[in-house]
């Protein structure tokens, strides 16, 4: 889904950008199993901040970077230095039916995307197709007493089939071949964690 015009705003702002840098990254480093990811993919990737990161700090040497809003894509281009040019592939998808090919990647990122999709199951079911056995999903997710909270729904428009709680995240992704590797919480605010495929 596209994102409305306020949550664009603050989908791009600064403040965002910092948070993916300098909490969320560190914390979902701190998770991972491995130090190198060769080839990875973000879905939802915005201005392109989580690419970025990718690259920096999960020893990627390939992203493939998504994105369902081809504004977005334009947007996360123009503002990807020279220097990683070759190193990130811009591609308009929907998370939920991506152009993948099976098992192909080592590990996926979602910073905060998950819960913008119309049905997120669906999209897990994706994100576990294309990642190779033993490779990992790492995430940050708002969880349904945000989501489902009566203001934010209204500036923010969030899809109805992008709601769900801790407990039911878990148990999608189990269903998947997706064991929890690493994760924090806040209540039933935020989760940020890793999950593995079985072999």
């Amino acid at each position: 889904m596209k994102l409305s015009p306020i949550v664009r705003f603050m989908t791009n702002s600064c403040l965002r950008a910092l948070s993916q840098i300098y909490i969320e990254a560190p914390l979902l480093r701190k998770m991972a199993a491995k130090k190198e990811y060769p080839l990875c993919l973000e879905i939802g990737c915005g201005r392109g901040i989580g690419a970025r990161i990718i690259l920096e700090q999960f020893g990627a040497r390939k992203v493939i970077a998504t994105d369902i809003d081809p504004e977005q894509i334009e947007r996360a281009e123009r503002g990807l230095s020279a220097a990683l040019k070759d190193r990130v592939e811009f591609r308009v998808e929907n998370a939920m039916s991506l152009d993948e090919p099976d098992g192909r990647f080592d590990a996926v990122f979602s910073f905060g995307v998950i819960h913008h999709t119309e049905n997120w199951r669906k999209t897990i079911k994706e994100v576990a197709r294309v990642l190779k056995p033993e490779g990992e999903i790492f995430f940050m997710e708002l969880l349904k007493s945000v989501t489902r909270n009566s203001f934010l729904v209204k500036i923010s428009q969030y899809p109805g089939g992008g709601e769900f709680g801790l407990k039911e995240f878990e148990n999608a992704l189990a269903a998947e071949g997706l064991k929890i590797t690493g994760l924090k919480h806040i209540a039933d605010i935020v989760a940020l964690g890793a999950a593995r495929k079985k072999r």
